[in-house]
């Protein structure tokens, strides 16, 4: 079930990561959200992109201690499992994943199947796909 973005309907007010930071860390840092809102200045005005999660696995693929699954939804990371060695955050092509103070791996959870991100987004932007693809 990733997240879906019409980049057109956007206008960067990145609400989405305020309401993921403060849903998951009591507080609106957007630096601590899963999600991230990028403006680009070029000749031809503002561009604005969207890196999220897209579920490609390769943090999967690449925990040496296995501390990341996929439950067919979302990705989930088991802070037991995980040793804070941050090969999942150079491994992930989207530039998403992060440890957090206590060195443990942080990545989009959809916030259980309703993601806060989709819910607070005044214009509509982001939306889930139903399910993962492999």
């Amino acid at each position: 079930m990733p997240l879906r973005f019409e980049l057109s309907k956007c206008t960067g007010c990145r609400l989405c990561e305020l309401a993921c930071s403060g849903s998951h860390n009591g507080a609106f840092n957007p630096t601590k959200a899963r999600l991230k809102i990028i403006h680009e200045y070029t000749d031809d005005g503002i561009v604005i992109k969207a890196n999220r999660c897209i579920f490609c696995k390769k943090c999967e693929e690449a925990c040496p201690v296995g501390a990341i699954s996929n439950n067919g939804r979302w990705m989930i990371v088991d802070h037991e499992k995980c040793i804070g060695c941050g090969t999942c955050v150079k491994t992930c092509p989207t530039h998403v994943i992060y440890l957090n103070e206590k060195k443990k791996s942080i990545i989009c959870d959809l916030c259980g199947g309703e993601p806060k991100c989709v819910q607070w987004c005044p214009k509509g932007v982001i939306s889930l796909k139903e399910k993962v693809t492999s």
